[in-house]
């Protein structure tokens, strides 16, 4: 992942100092470097959406030739379709406690009376859980090997006595690595250990903080919170935008809710119907991407037709999108740059007919 950062940002370094050298030739310092400088950004954000558009097209193209039920063979890129099943028993979530398969999780903390409420605290701790699992098809069982990409999973935020207390115990007894340096950097490094876990059981908890819990979560949380069964009962909801911008406008549940940590869980559920993209390994009866690949195991749930639905739609929306924006923007640029030649050239006429002899004084000489 992180060679695929820097080969971006090598594209966008390409894209925007190519645009901004051009644009330099033809019009005025400083307009021509800013307006280069956004013509190729620009630009870089369309080749983003065509490359999507490309990789949904792909994906389409893997789900219609499942659908014939072909065989699968080794080191091909693949999409297997069914519903996907323990091996042996399924995990608990760590801050709702439901039975999952697949589970991504993150707290971060809340935001207090010195915090806006639109700003970005950051992760505190993160993980990513996974047990054993098969895919169960209607040409047999596959394996799912190296923990998957979750697309189209919402995120699960929680909010109840039952998640707080839940998640105390779990900061309490589990053991986390030690990655609060560079968050960004810590977190996308661990998905190429992810992705090349060849057993299919991923245990990774890490501590991306060094604030105690007692400081994360505050004492009396549990008690001032209604429980998962009582929200459930209720009409009350918490909600992570809160429309005052006034924080001692707040009521006192409103309030903690803001104080305390963000809970979030990213859930898949034993029995989910689901679609995953992977390369498959014959040795092993599983979608497991090669050492040293960057093809990760994606996995998006719902049923082959429904996943085609969307992946269709998306290749549209990006490709039409892309390309209607980069003719806007290509047609601009010829537009400016003609009409920029167009006053270069006048200038020379104008200034020599500035300078020119009269009629008259020419005749006398």
């Amino acid at each position: 992942m992180l060679k695929g950062c820097g080969l971006s940002l090598l594209i966008l370094a390409a894209l925007v100092g190519g645009y901004m050298f051009g644009f330099d030739q033809v019009f005025p310092r400083p307009e021509g470097l800013i307006f280069g400088g956004i013509a190729g950004l620009i630009t870089f954000f369309c080749i983003g959406a065509l490359s999507n558009a490309w990789q949904a097209h792909s994906d389409w193209s893997l789900i219609s030739k499942a659908q014939f039920g072909l065989q699968l063979n080794g080191g091909a890129k693949v999409a297997v379709a069914g519903r996907l099943k323990a091996i042996g028993e399924p995990i608990k979530a760590p801050f709702s406690g439901k039975p999952c398969l697949i589970c991504e999780y993150d707290l971060a903390r809340g935001r207090g009376p010195t915090t806006s409420k639109h700003e970005n605290t950051g992760s505190d701790y993160a993980g990513f859980l996974m047990t054993p699992c098969k895919i169960e098809t209607s040409f047999g069982e596959v394996r799912l090997l190296g923990y998957p990409m979750l697309e189209e999973i919402s995120d699960n935020v929680l909010i109840t006595s039952d998640a707080v207390q839940n998640a105390r115990n779990f900061l309490a007894t589990t053991q986390f690595e030690d990655r609060s340096g560079m968050k960004i950097v810590s977190v996308l490094s661990v998905f190429t250990e992810l992705w090349s876990d060849d057993d299919g059981s991923v245990t990774k908890n890490m501590r991306l903080t060094t604030i105690p819990v007692d400081k994360l979560i505050p004492a009396d949380a549990e008690s001032r919170l209604m429980s998962q069964a009582e929200l459930e009962a209720s009409d009350h909801k918490f909600d992570d935008d809160e429309d005052e911008d006034d924080y001692e406008q707040l009521t006192g549940a409103e309030r903690l809710g803001h104080e305390l940590p963000r809970l979030v869980e990213k859930l898949v559920e034993p029995g989910t119907q689901v679609v995953v993209f992977g390369i498959y390994d014959e040795a092993r009866r599983g979608l497991m991407p090669p050492k040293g690949s960057m093809y990760a195991n994606r996995l998006r749930p719902g049923t082959p037709e429904k996943v085609e639905g969307q992946l269709r739609t998306k290749m549209l929306a990006n490709a039409i999108g892309a390309l209607i924006v980069l003719a806007l923007l290509h047609g601009g640029i010829y537009l400016a740059v003609q009409n920029a030649k167009q006053k270069a050239d006048a200038e020379p006429a104008a200034k020599l007919e500035g300078n020119s002899y009269p009629t008259s004084e020419i005749r006398s000489l």
